[in-house]
């Protein structure tokens, strides 16, 4: 990370290294003292969980990390040539708890993607096993383009 500028993630704040320090000072006051959240958590409306997107001959196969989740905890769908996979992961916190460190991340999640190949929407198909949520879709075959001729009867 070259001097001066914002860590991964974060909107530059200034052009001084300063600036950026007294940033990172306030994200602790804010998250640790002010919400009880441990140093270098981030809350953000909605979180992005790692994905995985590939083709076979026949489908289309989206494959997204994300354990801790029962499968009626999401949804799904396709519209207009984009996948939709969202829901929200719940803290399994009971009782106080004092972090040391908090990398998993909770609350709502939403990804987005733009299918590459044109796919049958209604073949759209969903299961989540062993902390991955895997969504299948078939292609289509690809139409033909350029000129089209007929016989005039």
């Amino acid at each position: 990370m070259a001097e001066g500028s914002p860590p991964p993630n974060r909107p530059g704040r200034g052009s001084g290294s300063l600036t950026v320090h007294l940033a990172d000072e306030l994200d602790v006051y804010f998250n640790e003292v002010a919400h009880g959240r441990p140093v270098g958590f981030v809350a953000s409306p909605k979180w992005k969980p790692r994905a995985d997107v590939y083709e076979t001959d026949d489908e289309l196969i989206v494959q997204i990390d994300i354990a801790g989740m029962r499968a009626e905890d999401f949804s799904v769908e396709v519209d207009q040539g984009i996948l939709r996979i969202g829901g929200e992961r719940q803290t399994r916190q009971h009782g106080k708890r004092h972090y040391h460190a908090m990398e998993v991340q909770v609350g709502p999640f939403e990804r987005r993607f733009r299918l590459p190949v044109v796919v049958d929407p209604a073949s759209i198909r969903a299961t989540y096993e062993d902390g991955f949520l895997e969504v299948r879709l078939a292609k289509q075959p690809p139409r033909t383009s350029g000129a089209q001729s007929v016989k005039v009867t």
